[in-house]
């Protein structure tokens, strides 16, 4: 049996086409995927940052809701009497420098 070759004449004749232009301009092509390569490699980099950027603003507005929450409860201790006023300035100062750590 015989296979039967579907491509033809005709495709035979795109193909050569197709082959003799890639082989012309090879680097029309090799820059066109270059610059394909540097859009994406930019997306996909900026997109990184930003979501860097964004869970770092998160972390800092949770770490400042809980300092504020700390604060809140020892001002309530201070008002029931528990702590003195020089404890409640302690306690605030040292919750407040806790903040300006600076993490990596």
């Amino acid at each position: 049996m015989k296979k039967e070759n579907k491509i033809g004449c005709g495709g035979a004749f795109i193909l050569l086409l197709l082959f003799s232009v890639l082989i012309t301009y090879w680097y029309v092509f090799v820059a066109i995927g270059l610059i394909g390569f540097a859009v994406w490699y930019y997306y996909h980099r900026k997109q990184t940052e930003d979501k860097a950027a964004a869970d770092a603003q998160a972390k800092k507005d949770q770490a400042q809701a809980e300092a504020a929450d700390r604060i809140r409860e020892f001002k309530q201790l201070l008002d029931e009497g528990a702590i003195t006023q020089e404890e409640f300035d302690q306690q605030k100062a040292k919750i407040l420098g806790e903040q300006d750590d600076l993490k990596f």
